[in-house]
């Protein structure tokens, strides 16, 4: 599930899911209607929540699980709440991989929303362990509408985060920067945590225990 309104970033994180999952799993996606093209900001984070509440409860199949593919987890806790199935996200997924090789730093397309990840780090248990969240400058629409300034600006990032900081792991913080983050841990000398594989496996990881969430 797509929070965003971004058909090309569903096709792009659905597929880095169906690689991760393999070919024994079948992924289902969908594109959320009525809400921002990138989630920037707490009111569009509302609007993505509100929408998604309103197409599970008009009867969209929610399958053996829902993997919420936006870093800020729109939704989580009250699609939780609602359905039968296991619902987990991205953000709350890589927080905690991350968290298991010790203290992490996140690279943030989404500066106004860093406040919010850092209550979300506490909520999930890896608040003692989130060293720092870089912001990246200028326009996050612009930077992520361009392949090559965003592999640079994460670059930038990546070594601003190893030089300054003592962390065993980055994370590259938004669903639709699946491919990016798979460039970017090519390249790097620690870790780097994928969202998107991340929640894959903890979906898997769920729906093979039997435990809704």
């Amino acid at each position: 599930m797509n929070p965003n309104s971004t058909q090309a970033s569903t096709d792009l994180m659905a597929g880095v899911a169906r690689e991760v999952l393999g070919d024994d799993w079948t992924v289902v996606t969908f594109t959320n209607p009525d809400a921002p093209a990138i989630i920037t900001d707490p009111a569009g984070a509302a609007r993505a929540t509100d929408s998604l509440l309103r197409l599970f409860e008009g009867g969209l199949d929610p399958c053996d699980g829902v993997i919420l593919s936006a870093f800020l987890d729109p939704g989580l806790a009250e699609l939780r709440a609602r359905l039968a199935v296991p619902v987990v996200g991205i953000a709350e997924a890589a927080m905690q991989a991350a968290g298991r090789h010790g203290r992490f730093a996140i690279l943030s397309t989404t500066p106004d929303l860093n406040t919010h990840l850092r209550e979300l780090a506490v909520v999930y248990g890896e608040g003692d362990r989130l060293v720092d969240i870089l912001r990246i400058q200028g326009d996050p629409y612009m930077v992520m509408g361009d392949p090559d300034l965003l592999m640079a600006t994460l670059r930038a990032m990546l070594k601003d985060a190893t030089d300054r900081l003592d962390v065993a792991a980055v994370i590259v913080g938004g669903g639709p920067l699946a491919m990016a983050a798979r460039l970017l841990g090519a390249e790097a000398t620690l870790p780097i945590v994928e969202p998107v594989p991340a929640a894959a496996l903890a979906l898997k990881a769920a729906i093979d225990a039997g435990t809704a969430r």
